[in-house]
C-alpha cells in the first residue's frame, strides 16, 4: 500500500486531539507487567477480524528482534 504523501498533507487531522488520545493510551498502560499487558492485548485482539492481513504489513517494518517478539505474542493470542 503506497501512501500518497500529498493527500496526507492536507488530511482534516486534529494533531492536538491525537496528542491527547497517545498521552491517555501511555498514561493507562503505563506502569504495567507484561502479564497485564498480555492479558489487555488478548482481549483488543478478540474484537480484530483482519489481524493476520495487519501483521503482514506491520512485520516488514520491524527489525529481526521485533519481529520475534511479535510472534511469540502472536503465539500467545492464538491459545
Amino acid at each position: 500500500m503506497k501512501i500518497d504523501k500529498e493527500k496526507l498533507k492536507n488530511a482534516n487531522v486534529d494533531k492536538e486531539k491525537i496528542n491527547k488520545m497517545k498521552e491517555k493510551i501511555k498514561n493507562e498502560y503505563e506502569g504495567k507487567t507484561e502479564e497485564e499487558l498480555m492479558d489487555e492485548l488478548k482481549k483488543v485482539s478478540k474484537k480484530i477480524d483482519n489481524k493476520d492481513k495487519i501483521l503482514q504489513k506491520l512485520k516488514p517494518l520491524l527489525n529481526k528482534k521485533q519481529q520475534q517478539k511479535l510472534d511469540k505474542i502472536m503465539k500467545e493470542l492464538k491459545k
